[in-house]
């Protein structure tokens, strides 16, 4: 997270908080997670695709590029462990 917006991924689902608001997806309405660099400086922008279609996005920030690194190795992980591809 950052000082405003946030990204929590575990087994339960992935939440997004922007502006102070967050929003709480379950594991199995979530279709999809992708995720880029984005931004000036170190800018992630993390995107959730619902079963139902909608898109939802959050963008955290930080000024370690380690921070950043760790923050992807963390989604990428969970995406993989608890995101199954879908047919």
């Amino acid at each position: 997270m950052d000082h405003k917006n946030a990204v929590v991924a575990d087994g339960h689902g992935i939440s997004l908080g922007v502006n102070g608001s967050p929003v709480g997806f379950p594991r199995y309405a979530v279709a999809a997670v992708t995720h880029s660099e984005t931004g000036r400086g170190y800018g992630l922008t993390v995107a959730v695709l619902l079963t139902d279609g909608v898109t939802h996005t959050c963008r955290v920030t930080t000024r370690s590029e380690a921070e950043l690194d760790d923050w992807i190795d963390q989604l990428t992980l969970v995406v993989e462990l608890f995101v199954p591809p879908r047919p």
